[in-house]
């Protein structure tokens, strides 16, 4: 008597259990999706059921539209996927058409529309959206220097935004924002109708934030004052300086604060200028002497310092590794630092930095040269690479983290799209 096969999609759920248990990788779960509709609902039930906390994403590198002209007008934006190396072009997000992004934290984004002024938190995964006060409710202390106001050119008005938790798992959150010339801190409570401007005689210029250890404890670094923190958990944030003036290194260009394995780091960006040199002809390390910026851009990204906060000794203590495991994700989206053997098929290398382009052009108008600034740096070579292949060497607008929770079988659709899997 012949026997007949069976199919995967008639497999016993017991099996799929037992196949699925053994994965390792989100991925993975989602190419198993496409197979068919009995294993995408098997995998829709395990990843919304959280029974595999294992399970994460690397961030996509959220990329400007194709259409030059269209800049973030379009519905149309294309992504990065790091686990494949590969581009995904089409994926429709109305939801941020004719807005502008400003950040990334927790899986959202916040956005603002330049003609109408609102802002509103948007998850391109769980389709939700928050609307928050908008550009016209900041207000800020009087001063001899006042910083300038938000016009329907200004989308760069906002710098960064960061979240203390994710909204889609509790109501008690609360929204961080860098804003203006100026660099103030602001930030929103739900509930509110305006944000709260943070006023600090010593503390000016922010260029990081970050809510450190899952609290409602907020760390700040400008670069003209001390390190400090505001504690959210009171009516009103209470300001702590933590340490002094974080050092600056030899020719440090930017700040970011980023929480890797239950330690607070301090990373240092340096950039090379055009015709960059000492005032003696000599370069500031031999071992970058090599590196030419070319027009028509100014300076390229060539290396990075990290320091471990010591709390109790109120001092940044330098390292010269991250960890072979280690990779940073930093940017103007909330950085992040992640496990390199958690994503075995991927081809990212631990004790790493990738970054993208978040200098600080202007309040008001994009850079004319495009935004190129975009690579990874390991802490073994030394060197800065590329990991975005052969696409143009400048990109129109800003280029954003997006690091998707996946939360219901909404999320998992469009999760499977940025593997691109039907």
């Amino acid at each position: 008597m012949a026997s007949s096969a069976m199919g995967w999609s008639e497999l016993l759920p017991e099996l799929k259990e037992l196949i699925l248990d053994r994965l390792t990788s989100l991925s993975d779960h989602l190419r198993l999706a496409s197979v068919c509709s009995s294993w995408r609902s098997s995998v829709v039930t395990i990843i919304t059921s959280n029974r595999c906390p294992r399970l994460r994403l690397l961030p996509f590198l959220m990329l400007p539209p194709a259409d030059k002209e269209k800049d973030n007008t379009t519905k149309i934006r294309p992504f990065f996927n790091l686990s494949s190396r590969k581009k995904i072009n089409e994926l429709h997000i109305p939801e941020i058409h004719d807005k502008w992004c400003c950040g990334s934290s927790q899986g959202w984004l916040l956005t603002v529309d330049g003609f109408t002024k609102e802002i509103q938190l948007f998850n391109p995964v769980s389709e939700g959206h928050i609307h928050l006060p908008s550009l016209s409710e900041f207000s800020f202390p009087p001063r001899e220097h006042p910083p300038e106001p938000p016009t329907n050119t200004s989308m760069h008005y906002i710098h960064k935004a960061v979240l203390s938790s994710n909204p889609c798992t509790t109501p008690d959150y609360v929204v961080v924002v860098i804003v203006t010339n100026q660099k103030w801190l602001a930030y929103y409570k739900p509930g509110a109708d305006k944000w709260t401007t943070i006023v600090s005689e010593k503390c000016c210029h922010f260029e990081d934030a970050i809510f450190y250890k899952q609290g409602l404890l907020l760390y700040a670094v400008s670069n003209h004052g001390p390190v400090v923190t505001y504690d959210f958990s009171s009516e009103t944030p209470i300001e702590r300086e933590i340490t002094f003036r974080p050092p600056a290194g030899r020719g440090c260009d930017m700040y970011y604060l980023v929480e890797s394995l239950g330690e607070l780091l301090l990373v240092l960006r340096h950039f090379r200028w055009l015709d960059d040199h000492e005032p003696d002809g000599h370069y500031d390390d031999d071992d970058y002497k090599d590196i030419v910026v070319h027009p028509p851009f100014k300076f390229k990204t060539i290396k990075f310092w990290v320091r471990k906060l010591d709390e109790s000794k109120r001092e940044w203590i330098p390292i010269q590794s991250i960890g072979d495991d280690r990779i940073l994700f930093l940017g103007n989206s909330s950085s992040i630092s992640l496990s390199a053997q958690e994503f075995p098929e991927c081809p990212c290398m631990g004790n790493s930095i990738y970054f993208n382009d978040d200098y600080d052009y202007g309040p008001f108008e994009p850079p004319s040269e495009g935004y190129h600034d975009t690579g990874v740096f390991n802490f073994e070579t030394r060197r800065v690479e590329s990991f975005l292949g052969s696409f143009p060497p400048h990109l129109t607008t800003c280029t954003f983290w997006l690091t998707p929770e996946p939360i219901g079988s909404v999320s998992t659709n469009f999760i499977c799209k940025l593997f691109d899997i039907g």
